[in-house]
């Protein structure tokens, strides 16, 4: 009976310990250091075989004032009419969400957070629109930053990171869910303008898409010069634009 006990009490501490691991809003994370305004596009490519063809374009805009941090995504597809705009809004302190919103030609959606996640999702292809009211009180980082919160982590060989994200999708994953850095290593990349760059690379994977991809971000100053994202068969890149 008392080997039973210990036993239970040291898989209810690994249980205890795991949650504690994962990473949610607090100053304590360190962040703000790396946090500043900010501007770049990213060439997105659909790789086969040895060749890749250009899909996209990607914009990144990053926006502070005292209290907020405020990242813009716009995304222009070469087939596709249209610009895709993703905003996200966070407490500058702790990156605490406080609001996102995404508009494109299929579906518009706005996600407000407190203590419930309140706003809408409207389906533009199937003409039906959704009042969100999901509660919640875990802590978690908008879904929509967590790509960007990955270059303003401590990051160093080996670290590993289970990151909690509140993502919402009609037909697909709602609620908290995970994102995960897997690894990170050092590696080098060789920019056109900026010669060759010390950089982290970090393998990451998340509960939104099934995707793994690959950062390769700056050492010194936390640029993010290349993304390698692959989902079974298909294989994509994003590469800064210099």
């Amino acid at each position: 009976m008392m080997r039973l006990s210990i036993t239970f009490l040291l898989l209810l501490t690994t249980f205890s310990l795991s949650a504690q691991d994962k990473l949610v809003p607090s100053q304590k994370n360190g962040t703000e250091k790396w946090i500043k305004n900010e501007q770049f596009q990213m060439k997105w490519y659909a790789l086969k075989d040895t060749s890749k063809f250009e899909i996209g374009t990607v914009t990144n805009r990053i926006l502070l004032d005292k209290e907020k941090v405020m990242v813009i995504t716009e995304v222009g597809m070469k087939q596709m009419q249209g610009t895709w705009v993703d905003t996200t809004v966070a407490f500058r302190k702790d990156l605490k969400p406080l609001y996102h919103s995404s508009f494109n030609p299929q579906r518009d959606m706005v996600l407000r957070f407190g203590d419930t996640v309140t706003g809408f999702y409207n389906d533009k292809i199937k003409k039906l629109k959704t009042d969100i009211n999901e509660v919640s009180k875990a802590g978690y980082f908008d879904g929509n930053l967590y790509p960007t919160l990955l270059r303003w982590l401590p990051l160093k060989e080996g670290y590993q990171q289970e990151i909690s994200i509140f993502e919402y999708n009609s037909a697909g994953k709602r609620g908290v869910i995970s994102a995960s850095v897997k690894e990170v290593k050092k590696g080098t990349y060789q920019s056109q303008k900026s010669g060759l760059r010390k950089v982290w690379v970090l393998s990451v994977s998340d509960e939104i898409s099934g995707m793994l991809s690959n950062y390769y971000i700056d050492e010194l100053d936390r640029r993010l010069w290349k993304q390698e994202l692959e989902a079974g068969t298909r294989k994509m890149l994003m590469q800064r634009v210099e």
